[in-house]
């Protein structure tokens, strides 16, 4: 059907019905697809897809959301007698929370015999590093070290150990253990640490059942934990709890940006309909604007749920961003209508209008579609939401307002005046026409100038200040801090995975030697090919040793060399992993891997250096591979951008020839060097959320241009029209300006000078013919 027939009355009548009956397919959809699709809450769901160098994708996403789900306290308790009562109290408090498992404590008497029984009955096979190079030193040196132990006045070595164990090998395992505890020590089955005035932290860990990152179930346990540690503190003065976890950050940053774009999102809607109400003074163009924002978020969900089989529920929060946009095409309309009622019909108005709101359109949907090329999957669904949305909430305009708005109040335009004297000084003044570009182009250079570049993740979302002083207590106490940077060890099985591991110790001694690590911990479960070798070593030196103990005069038999095997099954399953089940890993399909987490990393090039060169090996530094991935697509964007404003001015220059095609570029190219330089003004630096915004400020800028330069409306209403639309979008992204959480502060600020630009330099692009028009 040619584009002139659509405006005819009855095909246009057609075309209504159709999108009458679209509308109710979509409602029919949305019933369809609810029950089939999810809400999503997760904000791990938000991230970007993380695939880790060199580490199976399965492997990698096992290790990672154990670890995010795991939970530590420290607890001081009070002086003196009511010590154990409170570390009891606390214990049991967090037993009793049904979101927690696996809360462990001290470790009763029965489980330390237990741990004693294997680590004796198993003593052969659980040889320490220690041990190994003294046996393959020589027989000589294990027994000087354990004439050191027997003749000790600290160590209390009794004759019926020397009996049991003549090598003292349960001895040398438990000091190694002591040693891995990073500073820790046992003290009637619980882990202390010491801080610096000598007070004991006591330790105790557990695990989420839920995800940390489950927006609903984190704030629930967040704000138990919180009561609980209120609770606990006020109940045994002088008592304080330290915590981490994942959980703690996850909820903070979800709560943060809820609060503040949900907070900010109701402010705009509500500024939104109140400027509706005050211009036209009239409830009709807040109703038909009401519809078709509507109709719009209808179409966003259904095309959503379609396309990703699910929403999240920060996308249905963000999507109030939208709002101002598809009040626009309403407004526009309603305003020629509003002023050119009495002179034109409904149709003619949509006639007159509709190559200005098409192209409008086009160019906001676009620049939506293209945040699909951006990694997060929260701003994915956000551009298959508005550009669906965006498109039926003007489709509805076309369609239906030619019959909705024929009731609509006819009156003078409200700040006709103003309009004409700012139409006027764009007209008449040649040093506005001149100046103010210019003057915008001096403060863009400024700002540039100021500008940095930033792609670290850690700077997009400040941390809460108590959250981060706990960590650095924690740190200091235990020895291991929060880096999330670790090695992945993998495997067809569990064997070749352990010998990888094995192969890997030297090359971390090396490593921590040169200073490239502070510390490391390895787990302590030998491959059967280790057991294997010490067993054959302890044949060949339990003798020798002996025969130097008896030498020395102490009379010991010989140490008993028979097998005793240790599986990863029997590992797993003993009171022994209790505290090391975390590293390891094991996969239905017979696959095994283990984790080796580091601290102090001050080379991460030389660990990265290190995996590469080992079959098996992954490093795992999660802050800097998000920091790359963010660089990676900021450079994708940055010549995406300015592919796209090529070919915008290429078209203005064919559309508008030389000159009036040039001056058509530059509020355009002003809007994007300002929303830039914004940044560098306020001290926020650049990065790939202020590249998603100026695809914004290049989608939505460009209406402002398209409004004025259309040759069928007039500059009055055109300049009313996009004060209108401006206003409506800076009471939506604008608002954004004033969240806490950075990234979205960052975003807000670019988009509202970006546009703002663009709103001020529009009337530049009038024809000549046509500035300071009033008809």
């Amino acid at each position: 059907m040619p584009r002139s027939s659509i405006f005819l009355p009855e095909h246009h009548r057609r075309l209504a019905l159709g999108w009458l009956l679209i509308c109710l397919a979509l409602v029919a959809a949305l019933f369809w697809l609810l029950p089939r699709s999810q809400i999503n809450s997760s904000v791990l769901a938000l991230l970007p897809k993380q695939q880790l160098a060199g580490v199976p994708e399965d492997v990698s996403d096992a290790f990672r959301k154990r670890l995010d789900r795991q939970l530590m306290w420290l607890v001081k308790p009070p002086e003196g007698a009511q010590r154990d009562n409170a570390l009891n109290a606390w214990l049991q408090k967090l037993q009793k929370l049904p979101a927690l498992q696996q809360v462990e404590g001290p470790m009763d008497d029965a489980s330390q015999r237990q741990w004693g029984l294997f680590f004796f009955n198993h003593r052969n096979a659980l040889m320490d590093a220690a041990t190994r190079a003294r046996l393959s030193a020589g027989a000589a040196a294990q027994s000087q070290w354990i004439l050191g132990q027997v003749y000790s006045a600290f160590a209390g070595v009794s004759g019926k150990e020397l009996t049991g164990d003549p090598l003292l090998l349960v001895r040398a395992s438990q000091m190694a253990q002591q040693q891995n505890g990073a500073g820790m020590t046992l003290d009637n089955g619980w882990l202390v640490a010491k801080d610096t005035q000598g007070k004991s932290w006591y330790l105790l860990h557990a695990e989420l059942r839920a995800s940390s990152y489950d927006i609903t179930s984190s704030k629930q346990i967040v704000g138990q934990l919180d009561a609980l540690k209120t609770q606990f503190e006020a109940q045994w003065p002088g008592a304080k709890v330290l915590e981490r976890g994942t959980v703690f950050y996850s909820n903070y940053a979800s709560q943060q940006a809820e609060h503040d774009i949900s907070t900010l999102g109701v402010a705009s809607v509500v500024g939104v309909f109140l400027l509706i109400l005050l211009v036209f003074r009239s409830v009709i163009p807040m109703l038909l604007s009401l519809l078709s924002i509507s109709i719009g978020a209808l179409a966003g969900a259904v095309m959503t749920l379609l396309v990703f089989g699910e929403i999240h529920v920060m996308t249905l929060v963000l999507s109030t961003s939208i709002v101002g946009i598809s009040a626009d095409y309403t407004l526009y309309f309603l305003t020629d209508r509003h002023v050119h009622g009495g002179q034109s019909t409904p149709l003619e108005s949509l006639k007159k209008l509709f190559p200005a709101l098409s192209m409008a359109m086009l160019t906001t949907v676009a620049a939506y579609l293209m945040l699909l090329i951006a990694p997060f999957p929260g701003m994915q669904q956000l551009a298959v939401f508005a550009a669906a949305g965006l498109s039926a909430a003007c489709i509805t305009v076309m369609c239906w307002y030619p019959y909705l708005a024929k009731r609509l109040p006819i009156g003078p335009t409200p700040g006709l005046g103003l309009i004409l004297c700012w139409l006027h000084a764009w007209r008449s003044n040649k040093k506005l026409r001149i100046g103010l570009p210019l003057a915008v182009l001096i403060l863009a250079t400024i700002g540039g100038i100021r500008l940095h570049v930033d792609d670290d993740i850690g700077q997009l979302q400040a941390l809460p200040g108590d959250l981060l002083k706990q960590e650095r207590q924690i740190a200091a106490l235990t020895g291991q801090s929060n880096e999330q940077k670790w090695l992945v060890v993998y495997g067809d099985t569990a064997e070749q995975t352990l010998q990888r591991l094995e192969a890997l110790e030297p090359r971390l001694a090396q490593a921590k030697k040169e200073g490239a690590v502070a510390g490391y911990r390895l787990l302590g479960l030998p491959s059967m090919q280790r057991q294997q070798a010490d067993l054959a070593l302890l044949t060949q030196r339990a003798p020798q040793v002996a025969a130097e103990l008896k030498q020395a005069g102490l009379n010991v038999s010989v140490a008993n060399v028979s097998p005793q095997w240790v599986t990863p099954q029997a590992w797993q399953h003993s009171v022994i992993s209790q505290g090391w089940r975390l590293l390891w890993l094991s996969l239905p399909d017979g696959r095994s891997a283990a984790l080796v987490p580091v601290n102090g990393v001050s080379n991460g090039a030389a660990m990265q250096s290190l995996a590469q060169a080992m079959p098996g090996v992954g490093w795992v530094d999660r802050k800097t591979e998000f920091s790359g991935l963010f660089e990676q697509y900021r450079v994708m964007l940055s010549w995406l951008l300015m592919l796209a404003a090529g070919v915008i001015c290429a078209i203005y220059l064919w559309r508008f020839r030389w000159p009036h095609g040039l001056i058509c570029c530059i509020p355009t190219l002003l809007s994007l060097a300002m929303g830039v330089a914004a940044l560098g003004l306020s001290g926020h630096s650049l990065n790939l959320f202020s590249l998603l915004a100026l695809i914004l400020v290049l989608g939505i800028g460009i209406n402002y241009t398209l409004f004025f330069t259309n040759p069928r409306g007039t500059p009055t209403t055109s300049m009313f029209a996009v004060f209108m639309a401006v206003v409506t979008t800076q009471l939506t992204f604008g608002m954004l300006v004033f969240s806490s959480t950075q990234a979205i502060s960052s975003f807000g600020i670019v988009l509202s000078s970006g546009i703002l630009t663009a709103f001020v330099l529009s009337p530049l692009t009038l024809p000549g013919k046509k500035r300071g028009s009033n008809k």
